[in-house]
Protein backbone atom coordinates (compact mmCIF):
# COMPACT_ATOMS: atom_id res chain seq x y z
CA UNK A 1 0.00 0.00 0.00
CA UNK A 2 1.39 3.53 -0.79
CA UNK A 3 1.48 6.32 1.83
CA UNK A 4 -1.38 8.17 0.25
CA UNK A 5 -3.40 5.14 0.54
CA UNK A 6 -2.59 4.36 4.21
CA UNK A 7 -3.75 8.59 4.62
CA UNK A 8 -7.01 7.24 2.80
CA UNK A 9 -7.56 4.40 4.73
CA UNK A 10 -6.66 6.13 8.25
CA UNK A 11 -9.25 8.68 7.53
CA UNK A 12 -12.13 6.06 7.64
CA UNK A 13 -10.68 3.30 10.56
CA UNK A 14 -12.53 2.69 13.79
CA UNK A 15 -11.11 2.35 17.26
CA UNK A 16 -9.03 -0.51 17.18
CA UNK A 17 -8.69 -2.51 20.55
CA UNK A 18 -5.15 -4.19 22.09
CA UNK A 19 -4.46 -7.82 23.13
CA UNK A 20 -2.99 -7.33 26.35
CA UNK A 21 -3.33 -4.58 28.58
CA UNK A 22 -0.53 -1.79 29.43
CA UNK A 23 1.16 -2.83 32.29
CA UNK A 24 0.45 -0.85 35.49
CA UNK A 25 3.53 -1.10 36.74
CA UNK A 26 5.72 2.68 37.87
CA UNK A 27 9.00 3.81 38.22
CA UNK A 28 12.06 3.88 35.19
CA UNK A 29 12.97 0.43 34.76
CA UNK A 30 12.60 -1.25 31.61
CA UNK A 31 8.57 -2.42 30.32
CA UNK A 32 7.27 -4.75 27.97
CA UNK A 33 4.05 -3.94 25.97
CA UNK A 34 3.09 -6.86 24.25
CA UNK A 35 -0.21 -6.63 21.21
CA UNK A 36 -1.36 -10.05 19.92
CA UNK A 37 -2.27 -10.45 16.33
CA UNK A 38 -5.62 -9.91 16.68
CA UNK A 39 -5.22 -6.52 17.62
CA UNK A 40 -4.42 -5.53 14.40
CA UNK A 41 -7.02 -4.45 11.75
CA UNK A 42 -6.22 -4.32 7.53
CA UNK A 43 -5.92 -1.47 5.68
CA UNK A 44 -6.67 -3.13 2.90
CA UNK A 45 -9.84 -4.93 1.42
CA UNK A 46 -9.02 -8.69 2.78
CA UNK A 47 -10.50 -9.93 5.85
CA UNK A 48 -8.58 -10.88 8.56
CA UNK A 49 -7.04 -14.24 9.12
CA UNK A 50 -5.90 -15.56 12.67
CA UNK A 51 -5.22 -19.22 12.38
CA UNK A 52 -5.31 -21.55 15.43
CA UNK A 53 -1.53 -20.70 16.85
CA UNK A 54 -2.89 -17.10 17.01
CA UNK A 55 -1.41 -16.00 14.01
CA UNK A 56 -1.90 -13.34 11.60
CA UNK A 57 -2.14 -14.40 7.60
CA UNK A 58 -3.18 -11.57 5.10
CA UNK A 59 -1.75 -9.78 3.04
CA UNK A 60 -1.39 -5.68 2.65
CA UNK A 61 -1.09 -3.30 5.64
CA UNK A 62 -2.53 -3.58 8.80
CA UNK A 63 -2.31 -1.62 12.23
CA UNK A 64 -2.74 -1.87 15.94
CA UNK A 65 -3.07 1.21 18.94
CA UNK A 66 -0.07 2.00 20.35
CA UNK A 67 -1.29 3.04 23.93
CA UNK A 68 1.48 4.19 26.28
CA UNK A 69 1.70 7.05 28.33
CA UNK A 70 3.21 10.74 27.47
CA UNK A 71 6.66 11.31 28.02
CA UNK A 72 7.49 7.52 27.52
CA UNK A 73 10.65 6.61 25.90
CA UNK A 74 10.11 3.71 23.46
CA UNK A 75 13.35 1.56 22.75
CA UNK A 76 12.86 -1.22 20.24
CA UNK A 77 9.83 -2.95 18.70
CA UNK A 78 10.41 -6.71 17.97
CA UNK A 79 8.09 -8.50 15.80
CA UNK A 80 7.37 -12.21 15.81
CA UNK A 81 7.42 -14.18 12.62
CA UNK A 82 7.33 -17.93 11.25
CA UNK A 83 7.25 -18.70 8.11
CA UNK A 84 6.05 -22.50 7.11
CA UNK A 85 7.91 -22.78 4.19
CA UNK A 86 11.32 -22.48 3.73
CA UNK A 87 12.53 -20.49 0.52
CA UNK A 88 9.46 -18.63 -0.13
CA UNK A 89 11.27 -15.26 -0.01
CA UNK A 90 8.17 -14.38 2.21
CA UNK A 91 8.65 -11.11 4.34
CA UNK A 92 6.85 -8.57 6.84
CA UNK A 93 7.91 -5.15 7.51
CA UNK A 94 6.80 -3.63 10.88
CA UNK A 95 7.42 0.28 12.56
CA UNK A 96 6.07 2.47 14.70
CA UNK A 97 3.87 5.70 13.67
CA UNK A 98 2.60 8.83 14.47
CA UNK A 99 -0.48 9.69 12.97
CA UNK A 100 -1.58 13.05 12.72
CA UNK A 101 -5.48 13.68 14.32
CA UNK A 102 -7.43 15.31 11.87
CA UNK A 103 -11.29 15.92 11.19
CA UNK A 104 -13.03 13.18 9.99
CA UNK A 105 -13.32 12.72 6.46
CA UNK A 106 -10.04 13.95 5.77
CA UNK A 107 -6.58 11.82 5.23
CA UNK A 108 -4.18 12.04 7.76
CA UNK A 109 -0.37 12.93 7.62
CA UNK A 110 1.85 10.37 9.42
CA UNK A 111 5.50 10.36 10.15
CA UNK A 112 7.91 7.24 10.56
CA UNK A 113 9.55 6.58 14.19
CA UNK A 114 12.85 4.86 14.55
CA UNK A 115 13.78 2.29 12.30
CA UNK A 116 11.98 -0.83 10.84
CA UNK A 117 11.98 -4.39 11.71
CA UNK A 118 12.44 -6.27 9.05
CA UNK A 119 11.84 -10.05 9.04
CA UNK A 120 12.86 -12.92 6.10
CA UNK A 121 11.86 -16.70 5.40
CA UNK A 122 14.27 -18.18 8.32
CA UNK A 123 11.11 -19.88 9.97
CA UNK A 124 10.12 -18.90 13.10
CA UNK A 125 11.98 -15.49 14.18
CA UNK A 126 12.03 -12.99 16.47
CA UNK A 127 13.11 -9.49 14.44
CA UNK A 128 13.48 -6.18 16.43
CA UNK A 129 14.67 -2.35 15.33
CA UNK A 130 15.50 0.46 17.38
CA UNK A 131 13.01 3.45 18.27
CA UNK A 132 14.78 5.71 20.88
CA UNK A 133 11.38 7.94 20.90
CA UNK A 134 10.04 9.56 23.03
CA UNK A 135 5.95 9.93 23.12
CA UNK A 136 4.48 12.79 22.40
CA UNK A 137 1.16 14.32 22.08
CA UNK A 138 2.19 16.39 19.43
CA UNK A 139 4.84 15.93 16.77
CA UNK A 140 5.61 17.41 13.26
CA UNK A 141 4.00 15.16 10.93
CA UNK A 142 4.25 17.40 7.90
CA UNK A 143 7.35 18.92 7.99
CA UNK A 144 5.87 22.17 8.61
CA UNK A 145 7.58 23.10 12.08
CA UNK A 146 4.20 23.06 13.55
CA UNK A 147 3.48 20.49 16.23
CA UNK A 148 0.16 19.05 15.89
CA UNK A 149 -1.76 16.37 17.49
CA UNK A 150 -0.84 13.02 16.88
CA UNK A 151 -1.56 9.16 17.84
CA UNK A 152 0.61 6.29 17.90
CA UNK A 153 -0.10 2.80 15.54
CA UNK A 154 2.09 -0.26 15.62
CA UNK A 155 2.13 -0.77 11.32
CA UNK A 156 2.68 -4.26 10.21
CA UNK A 157 2.93 -4.78 6.01
CA UNK A 158 2.65 -8.23 4.29
CA UNK A 159 3.78 -9.25 1.09
CA UNK A 160 0.81 -8.26 -1.68
CA UNK A 161 0.52 -12.06 -3.11
CA UNK A 162 -0.76 -14.77 -0.78
CA UNK A 163 2.01 -16.28 1.20
CA UNK A 164 2.94 -18.70 4.23
CA UNK A 165 4.28 -16.03 6.51
CA UNK A 166 2.62 -15.57 9.79
CA UNK A 167 2.96 -12.86 12.11
CA UNK A 168 2.13 -13.73 16.05
CA UNK A 169 2.80 -9.95 17.71
CA UNK A 170 4.61 -7.60 18.41
CA UNK A 171 6.70 -6.01 21.51
CA UNK A 172 7.19 -2.95 22.74
CA UNK A 173 10.13 -1.95 25.70
CA UNK A 174 9.41 0.96 26.73
CA UNK A 175 10.58 3.04 30.13
CA UNK A 176 8.70 5.75 31.70
CA UNK A 177 10.29 9.19 32.48
CA UNK A 178 10.36 12.41 34.69
CA UNK A 179 9.79 15.12 33.13
CA UNK A 180 8.95 18.85 34.53
CA UNK A 181 7.50 22.06 33.38
CA UNK A 182 10.54 24.39 33.04
CA UNK A 183 8.72 27.17 35.43
CA UNK A 184 9.46 27.26 38.91
CA UNK A 185 6.43 27.03 41.75
CA UNK A 186 8.47 26.88 45.23
CA UNK A 187 10.48 29.72 46.07
CA UNK A 188 12.48 27.97 48.15
CA UNK A 189 13.40 25.07 45.69
CA UNK A 190 15.47 27.05 43.15
CA UNK A 191 16.08 25.58 39.98
CA UNK A 192 20.12 24.52 41.43
CA UNK A 193 18.31 22.17 43.71
CA UNK A 194 19.00 18.66 42.62
CA UNK A 195 14.86 17.84 43.44
CA UNK A 196 14.03 20.95 41.39
CA UNK A 197 13.02 18.64 38.63
CA UNK A 198 11.45 16.01 40.66
CA UNK A 199 10.00 18.72 43.26
CA UNK A 200 8.34 20.52 39.67
CA UNK A 201 6.87 17.75 38.39
CA UNK A 202 5.05 16.67 41.90
CA UNK A 203 3.29 19.96 41.39
CA UNK A 204 2.44 19.84 37.93
CA UNK A 205 0.66 16.54 38.32
CA UNK A 206 -1.34 17.57 41.21
CA UNK A 207 0.53 15.41 43.72
CA UNK A 208 1.57 18.17 46.15
CA UNK A 209 0.47 21.78 46.19
CA UNK A 210 3.89 22.15 48.91
CA UNK A 211 3.39 23.13 52.46
CA UNK A 212 2.49 27.03 51.54
CA UNK A 213 1.08 28.84 48.51
CA UNK A 214 5.01 29.48 48.07
CA UNK A 215 7.18 27.08 49.48
CA UNK A 216 7.72 23.40 49.21
CA UNK A 217 9.72 22.85 52.48
CA UNK A 218 12.44 20.54 50.86
CA UNK A 219 13.65 19.40 54.32
CA UNK A 220 10.83 18.80 56.26
CA UNK A 221 9.72 15.54 57.46
CA UNK A 222 7.22 13.51 55.99
CA UNK A 223 4.70 12.00 57.84
CA UNK A 224 3.17 8.69 57.25
CA UNK A 225 -0.28 10.29 56.17
CA UNK A 226 1.64 12.47 54.05
CA UNK A 227 3.42 9.40 52.38
CA UNK A 228 -0.26 8.02 51.59
CA UNK A 229 -1.10 11.07 50.18
CA UNK A 230 1.67 11.65 47.90
CA UNK A 231 1.31 7.42 46.66
CA UNK A 232 -2.20 7.65 46.21
CA UNK A 233 -2.39 10.73 44.02
CA UNK A 234 0.56 9.02 42.09
CA UNK A 235 -0.44 5.64 41.50
CA UNK A 236 -4.03 7.18 41.05
CA UNK A 237 -5.80 4.29 43.54
CA UNK A 238 -9.77 4.17 43.32
CA UNK A 239 -11.49 1.35 44.29
CA UNK A 240 -15.56 0.99 43.60
CA UNK A 241 -17.90 -1.43 45.59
Amino acid sequence: MTRSGLRLAMATLGALSVSGALAQSYGSQDQVLTIGAAAFRSLDSFDTEIDEFGYLHDRGVHLAPLPLPEGAIMDTLCVYAADSESGSENFVRSHVVAIKQVPEGEAPNLKVVGSEAFSDDSGYQKVCAVLAETVSGKADVDGDGTADPVVYYVHVQFPDSPNSLGVGGVQITWRRQVSAPSGRTFADVPSSDPGFGYVEALAASGITAGCSPTDYCPDASLTRRQMAVFLSKALGLNWTD
